[in-house]
């Protein structure tokens, strides 16, 4: 009974397959094959035909170009100041006339700009990878509503109609059944049938709805099809205009043409040079501190080769490695000292290599910690990474070590400094802060916000 079970329960599962074979092959999009070279741009964004050039899958250029697109229509302004600085300018408002209308993706675009932007309205090009926000909602909501537009001009639609959702969630009983009855059977000497079943169906069921709800992807229309095949005509005429070494700031010059060709994927530079949608670098930070953009380097360990084992601990949590790390030191230079001993007959004690192995490898980090328990810093300096990295891991907990990089003005190269989780999460980048460090051994001891960052949202983030 039990093997019978289990053979109709994987034809059951088989014959939902092959139902959704056959739905996704109604289902499919148009295909899509590029038109002939054109130089007619047609009435969608920038964002947009990234959309449909790109399977109907949202690529990162669509924000650059987004970007790109606005200063071609004067919103912003693109100035490029030297060989490595370029600024986006946001333009003068009017209280009596807002932004020309823009679209939900581009408001969302400014908005980031405008988060970023300084007291004059500037922000460096570099550092538009920068801020507070949550680069993946910012991003959800951004791709929704290109979606939305696209959709709304009939270019695209969801995989799956209400009707073809409906027959393969409603066809997905039968499997349910079927696996139910074999989890049933298989567990027959439990303490009754009705447990396994459940939980046999409930699984199939999560696990099937699941797989429909992942499937259900952005297709084309017929509309969106003759749109995407019009769109690759034009890339192929972009990809002659030399755009692919065009700097951002030539969007004065070329106009919108170059916020359609960083869509269509053939202005790799413009693109590169704002990172709209790109996570920003965790060693290369862009700090306003002092009037000025420009780029700071950010290590997470101290100097020397142990630097990032004993860098960044607190002092009791120090002690404790410098233990841990002295065992294994003077045993493996007490064995050496036992071999020059032994075979060049050098006339030194093990044990005297021994410790000096030990100190070789512990003598300067105990040494910084003993001269900052009397001796602490104080840091002024706007915060410019706040990171944490994983420390250990098992199945109950995770636990991190939690980093604060500050640029005080005084170097282009900094080294990012341990703190606690509850004071790392109070802090932001960009805030100015004064902080209490131990400068040898990398750790915060307090910290005073001076000036709150303008990137703040008013939420601190959980440790």
């Amino acid at each position: 009974m039990t093997v019978l079970t289990l053979v109709g329960a994987a034809v059951a599962v088989g014959a939902w397959f092959l139902l959704l074979g056959a739905v996704l092959a109604a289902a499919r999009g148009p295909a899509v094959r590029p038109g002939p070279a054109t130089a007619a741009l047609g009435p969608e964004s920038p964002a947009v035909v990234d959309l449909l050039t790109g399977g109907w899958v949202l690529s990162d250029e669509a924000a650059s170009a987004t970007l790109l697109d606005l200063a071609a229509r004067r919103v912003v302004t693109i100035e490029e100041i030297g060989p490595e600085l370029a600024l986006v300018r946001l333009g003068r408002r009017d209280p009596a006339r807002d932004e020309p209308d823009l679209a939900p993706y581009e408001q969302l675009v400014l908005d980031h700009v405008r988060t970023l932007a300084t007291a004059d309205g500037v922000v460096a090009t570099g550092a538009l990878a920068e801020g507070a926000r949550s680069l993946g909602s910012w991003w959800r909501a951004f791709g929704k509503a290109v979606i939305a537009e696209a959709r709304a001009a009939g270019l695209s639609r969801p995989r799956w109609s209400r009707a073809q959702r409906m027959l393969l969630l409603g066809a997905s009983a039968v499997p349910m059944a079927a696996v139910g009855f074999a989890a049933a059977a298989a567990r027959s000497g439990s303490d009754g049938p009705l447990g396994p079943f459940a939980g046999g169906a409930v699984l199939t069921f999560a696990l099937l709805s699941a797989l429909v709800t992942r499937l259900d992807r952005e297709c084309g229309t017929d509309a969106g099809g003759a749109a995407a095949s019009r769109w690759l005509g034009v890339r192929e005429h972009l990809a002659g205009a030399r755009f692919a070494e065009a700097p951002a700031a030539a969007v004065t010059i070329w106009g919108r043409p170059l916020a359609y060709a960083a869509a269509l994927g053939v202005a790799g530079r413009a693109v590169a040079g704002l990172p709209v949608a790109i996570p920003a670098d965790d060693s290369r930070a862009w700090s306003d501190r002092g009037g000025m953009w420009h780029v700071v380097r950010v290590a997470y360990r101290g100097p020397g080769p142990w630097g990032r084992f004993f860098w960044g601990r607190a002092p009791l949590h120090l002690l404790g490695r410098l233990a841990i790390a002295a065992i294994p030191s003077w045993g493996v230079a007490f064995l050496i000292g036992i071999l020059l001993r032994a075979f060049l007959d050098v006339p030194v004690p093990p044990e005297l290599v021994g410790l000096l192995g030990a100190l070789l490898v512990v003598g300067v980090p105990l040494v910084g910690l003993l001269l900052d328990v009397g001796g602490r810093g104080v840091v002024e300096g706007q915060v410019v990474r706040l990171r944490r990295r994983v420390r250990s891991q098992n199945e109950n907990r995770t636990t991190y070590d939690h980093y604060v990089a500050l640029d005080d003005g005084r170097s282009r190269s900094v080294r990012a400094f341990g703190t606690t989780a509850e004071r790392w999460a109070l802090l932001t980048e960009g805030d100015e802060i004064r902080a209490t460090v131990s400068r040898r051994v990398g750790w915060v001891h307090g910290a005073e916000i001076l000036t709150p960052s303008r990137y703040r949202t008013g939420a601190p983030r959980t440790p």
